[in-house]
């Protein structure tokens, strides 16, 4: 039976997949805040000019800061 290791610096997110920082992570959800508030005052045709319904729309500004797409968090 072999023990797998890990070293501290690929814990605390150094290496070639290093972890977001807190600082980074904040950046990016303020961003999305925005975001999201934007989209919040686009008319009815602009939201059409982007492929969203206005159902789509509420949707996505009623979901949290934190909840962003997987491939954001890299």
């Amino acid at each position: 039976m072999a023990i797998k290791t890990t070293s501290l610096h690929v814990l605390a997110g150094h290496g070639p997949f290093p972890r977001p920082s807190w600082a980074k992570r904040i950046l990016t959800m303020l961003s999305v805040r925005r975001s999201r508030q934007a989209l919040a005052h686009l008319g009815d045709e602009q939201l059409r000019d982007v492929g969203l319904t206005r159902e789509q729309a509420a949707d996505e500004i009623a979901r949290p800061i934190w909840d962003v797409p997987t491939n954001w968090r890299r």
